[in-house]
């Protein structure tokens, strides 16, 4: 192999020859004098004045399972051409340097890093508290990186305006279903200000037209949901209180059969299952008396039983 000191007089094309053979080299996990001998070079040819040989060198060492900081930092730094690729698949990097590098780098880097595959909450979540915005729309757009709820309210947090960005998010299948709802109020609440300042609509009243869609794209979120989560939403909801007539009327009125059956079995304490084997019949009498045993007051059971039997002549 080449030795360091001669490096300065070979050309380019066989600088390049060499850089690809070190990257190979450290790829493999070579021991002893080889892989000394091989990060000796690659400590000289990160600093290599032609794009081309710095670029040979980062395409084969993104292979490589451990690197030395210092290289990889050289070339996460390095022009667009160079670090883009490297910082997207290199395997050298650990969480606390992809971390280091969303807090310290540009916006491309920021980017590049929120495309990496399998990423983890803790980046996500370093992304979604520092990054740019290109950079967590990358992330969201990320189906293998791991976007916890916490990521989630800090992206509404800084960016509750960006509609796009909040429609991406709420696309992810992984996304917990409160989260949905928070938002779609905060994509709602965007648009009742348009409307009363764009229509001249009193404030009140585009309050309740929000409120309208609020209930009811969330609503169509929510029917969509894995059962569990569908479930634990409900109970949530109950425990402040907010499984009201007011809540099943909407789902009945909406068509939203599967949550009012999962409302009314949580109402009840009864299985899913068991509610809806009861419900599948059509049977009125049976739906007054589970709410009845709900503690809905009897003008109340009449109101839902109303929309109830709408619902069931539709399907």
């Amino acid at each position: 192999m080449t030795e360091v000191d001669d490096l300065k007089n070979i050309g380019r094309e066989a600088r390049e020859e060499i850089a690809s053979k070190v990257g190979r080299i450290l790829a493999k996990q070579a021991g002893g004098s080889d892989k000394e001998a091989a990060l000796e070079l690659a400590r000289v040819l990160v600093e290599d004045v032609a794009v081309s040989v710095r670029e040979a060198l980062s395409n084969e060492l993104r292979a490589c399972s451990f690197l030395p900081k210092e290289i990889l930092l050289t070339l996460a730094s390095d022009i667009e051409q160079v670090s883009m690729p490297f910082l997207v698949a290199s395997q050298a990097m650990d969480d606390g340097f992809l971390e280091e590098i969303v807090h310290k780098c540009g916006d491309k880097a920021q980017e590049a890093v929120a495309a990496r595959n399998g990423l983890s909450e803790a980046v996500g979540f370093a992304i979604s508290d520092a990054a740019c915005q290109e950079a967590v729309e990358t992330l969201v757009e990320n189906e293998t990186a791991e976007v916890s709820k916490r990521c989630a309210d800090r992206m509404v947090d800084r960016f509750p305006q960006e509609r796009s960005l909040m429609e991406k998010l709420s696309a992810r299948a992984d996304l917990p279903a409160e989260m949905v709802e928070r938002i779609i109020f905060k994509v709602s609440k965007r648009y009742g200000e348009y409307m009363t300042e764009k229509f001249d609509l009193s404030t009140d009243y585009a309050s309740y037209l929000v409120s309208l869609a609020n209930r009811q794209v969330f609503s169509r979120t929510l029917e969509m949901a894995p059962h569990e989560e569908v479930a634990n939403y409900l109970n949530q909801l109950h425990g402040v209180n907010g499984l009201s007539s007011d809540t099943l009327l909407n789902y009945l009125q909406n068509g939203n059969f599967r949550l009012f059956t999962s409302a009314v079995a949580v109402l009840l304490d009864k299985p899913y299952e068991a509610i809806e084997a009861r419900l599948a019949q059509g049977d009125k009498k049976v739906l007054a008396r589970l709410l009845e045993a709900a503690g809905f007051a009897r003008s109340v059971v009449g109101v839902l039983l109303i929309a109830y039997e709408r619902l069931v002549r539709g399907r």
